[in-house]
């Protein structure tokens, strides 16, 4: 996963990491990834953890990853618990996401370089975030120490990106420039990537946005999009249109990331 996201940073594009509540969404995203040719990372939330437990999350990554033979990568999403990080490490995942955006910045430090220890053992990378997304809005010196301490490979910028799909949401793009210069080899994500305009998305990938976070579009268009009208009891078939739907989503961000052909 790091040789895509140096090639991003380099070339100026941004991989998609797409939450999976359903294995219908994890249907669309790989159909998407495998027509455009395009590296993708896949994840789950702690709650979305809860729903699939880690073995199974794991094993159905791995066998889309040989099935539709395209990068695949997962990640444990905003995870704030390092003992469900530590339980989770040997399952095979690309990268781990300690969220300790909650606890005084000394603290946070003090567990994040905790996680990068255990996951550097594994050659797993690690995002580390100090500001909740949206709350707060993050200050480039702070973020500086925040990344010399711990060493985490990728950090989550909060630019005024929000999750969820807003009204009205614009990023700082100045503030992500000042970013930058703090830290200017660190791999930037950017969550809120549902409702941010694609604009904002480009100039954000330009500015060294390298990961850009999809959670609320593919919920939508898997549930508005339920065949809940057919007389059919099998869910293969009440769920085949919404399947379409999160593909093409898929394919739209994909596309606006600039990851097509990029195997």
């Amino acid at each position: 996963m790091k040789d895509f996201l140096v090639k991003a940073f380099q070339n100026h594009f941004a991989l998609g990491a797409f939450n999976l509540d359903n294995l219908e969404i994890l249907k669309g995203v790989a159909f998407a990834a495998q027509k455009l040719n395009s590296p993708v990372i896949v994840e789950v939330s702690p709650g979305e953890l809860n729903y699939w437990k880690m073995p199974n999350f794991a094993s159905l990554v791995d066998n889309f990853r040989r099935e539709f033979r395209i990068p695949m990568f997962s990640n444990l999403d905003h995870a704030a618990d390092i003992d469900i990080i530590k339980n989770s490490l040997d399952f095979g995942l690309s990268m781990v996401h300690f969220d300790g955006s909650k606890l005084p910045l000394e603290e946070n430090i003090l567990k994040t370089k905790q996680v990068v220890s255990w996951a550097r053992s594994k050659n797993i990378l690690v995002e580390g975030e100090i500001d909740s997304i949206g709350e707060k809005i993050t200050d480039p010196e702070v973020a500086k120490k925040f990344v010399q301490e711990t060493g985490v490979d990728i950090f989550a910028v909060s630019i005024g990106n929000k999750h969820g799909v807003g009204e009205n949401e614009k990023l700082d793009l100045l503030l992500l420039q000042k970013i930058r210069e703090a830290l200017p080899n660190t791999f930037f994500s950017l969550h809120g990537g549902s409702g941010i305009s694609p604009e904002d998305v480009k100039e954000a990938i330009k500015l060294g946005i390298v990961k850009v976070n999809v959670n609320t579009e593919l919920r939508m268009a898997f549930k508005n999009n339920l065949d809940l009208s057919t007389p059919e009891l099998a869910w293969y078939k009440i769920t085949q249109k919404s399947i379409e739907a999160v593909q093409k989503v898929t394919e739209e961000k994909i596309k606006l990331f600039g990851t097509t052909e990029k195997i």
